[in-house]
This record gives C-alpha cells, structure tokens and sequence, in this order.
C-alpha cells in the first residue's frame, strides 16, 4: 500500500495483515480525500481505528500538522509507529485503547476524525455520539461502514454532506 497524494506521495507503508482490519485501498483513500479537500493548511486529525495508519498517515501527507492514531490492536499500532516512523512523520501520537476509553481520557479535539471501526461494530449513533465532543467547530467526520449500514442523515449539529458506495464499504462524510 502507498501514499496517494502530497509530500509523501508515492511512499510505502506497511499493513496490518490482521484478520481485524480492513486496509483502505488506495483509489478510495484517494475518492475520501477529494471529498473532504483534498490538501490541507495545518490541523489536527484523528485516526481512532487506525489499523496501519494509513488515513492519518495520507492527511499528514497532504497538510495535516498532527496526527493521533489509536487502535485497540497491540499489532496495529506497532505497525503505525513504524509507518510513521520510516515516513519521518514526528507529530505523531500513538495509543492503544479500546475507542471509548481513549475518547474518555483525552480532552483534545480535532478538524477530521476518521471512523473505520470493525463492521460488527454497527452502532453508528453510539460512535458519532462518542467522537462529537472530539470534533473541532467547522470539522469533518470520515466514516466507513457497511455498504448496507443504516446511519443518520444529522446528529447535534453534524450534516451529512457525502455518501458514496464503494464496492462492500460506504464513505459517508458530516460536518458542522
């Protein structure tokens, strides 16, 4: 797998190969960051079901100052901390926490958070309500679920503003 776009374009990173995670294969990571803007001017972004990283790690890439990979897998986040480091990227921050937890004990927040939690784990509106406090005014939600996932069109204050079908996976997108 490799880094789309931006000053690491082209780059390598490593995957997981855990039965657990679902790597987003390049061409989508691609589709989700023409969604969102697909260059960015400093911020922050949180990868809370990282698996290899690869969505922070493409966000860092192509403007994101900080990242924050969380993974509830020891071997996940193993394998973002070497991503991150044979990228070079330093404004890194790694835990390995079931996502509840880590949303409890943290009081950062972030312009994008990027959902890509297991699909047995359908609870949509339990997750957005979780991440919400997290989220920066004026940020964006990536979440990839279920093609067949049933999910809010607005939660609080989020608006869907993207939905696309990706072969099993949708990308639906909300902001404030």
């Amino acid at each position: 797998m490799r880094i789309v776009a931006g000053k690491l374009r082209h780059r390598n990173i490593e995957m997981t190969n855990l039965p657990t995670t679902r790597e987003t294969q390049d061409k989508v990571r691609g589709a989700i960051f023409n969604m969102i803007g697909p260059y960015f001017d400093g911020g922050s972004a949180l990868d809370l079901f990282a698996g290899s990283g690869a969505m922070a790690i493409e966000a860092y890439s192509r403007g994101i100052a900080s990242i924050d990979l969380n993974d509830i897998e020891p071997k996940a986040i193993e394998v973002c901390k070497k991503n991150c480091l044979s990228l070079g990227i330093q404004s890194a921050s790694f835990s390995n926490m079931d996502y509840k937890s880590f949303l409890k004990e943290t009081k950062k927040s972030w312009d994008i958070i990027f959902l890509d939690p297991p699909y047995r784990m359908n609870d949509i509106e339990e997750i957005l309500k979780e991440v919400y406090p997290h989220l920066s005014r004026q940020g964006k939600i990536v979440f990839e679920l279920a093609k067949e996932s049933i999910y809010p069109k607005e939660y609080e204050d989020l608006v869907l503003i993207k939905d696309k079908t990706y072969g099993i996976k949708r990308v639906i997108v909300y902001k404030f």
